[in-house]
């Protein structure tokens, strides 16, 4: 049995939302808070960490590679896809998710009250068990910003063969 460990890491930056129906998205998961991220995409950072640890865990090239902030079709793109390009080639290699452990490091939303409604949505793209923690920046200068780690282990094959 093979197995492997990616890493993913996002930062965007927030700021306030001038429009009251701003939505930030975390996990594929719309969330009013009254701030918006600094992106090119729809600016998820935990779907971009996410779906960069897949794909450093099967050696494939990083998510700005796959879909580089200068190309005008992944203007306001929907991070899902991100994911699902990921996922494809995750399957195409013959790779299982063990499990994927998150850390969301930002002030604003608080994590803990989302955390299921997130977990189940990145469950309908991974199938594997998904575990989430959020932390604060405690006061340091990254207290504009949504930070994620991410760790993924996945495992090819088994014993028998």
């Amino acid at each position: 049995m093979e197995m492997r460990i990616g890493h993913g890491y996002d930062l965007h930056r927030l700021e306030i939302s001038k429009e009251n129906d701003a939505i930030l998205m975390i996990g594929g998961f719309g969330v009013h808070c009254g701030l918006q991220a600094i992106a090119h995409s729809d600016g998820d950072a935990l779907m971009h960490a996410v779906t960069d640890a897949l794909l450093s865990a099967i050696g494939e090239p990083d998510i700005g590679t796959l879909f580089p902030d200068n190309d005008p079709k992944n203007e306001n793109r929907d991070s899902g896809e991100f994911l699902i390009e990921a996922m494809d080639r995750v399957n195409v290699g013959g790779w299982a998710i063990c499990n994927v452990d998150i850390t969301v490091v930002c002030d604003q939303p608080k994590i803990g009250s989302l955390r299921e409604q997130i977990c189940e949505n990145l469950r309908r793209y991974i199938v594997a068990p998904v575990n989430i923690k959020g932390k604060t920046h405690e006061g340091t200068d990254r207290c504009g910003a949504i930070e994620v780690h991410v760790v993924a282990l996945l495992q090819r094959g088994n014993k028998h063969e």
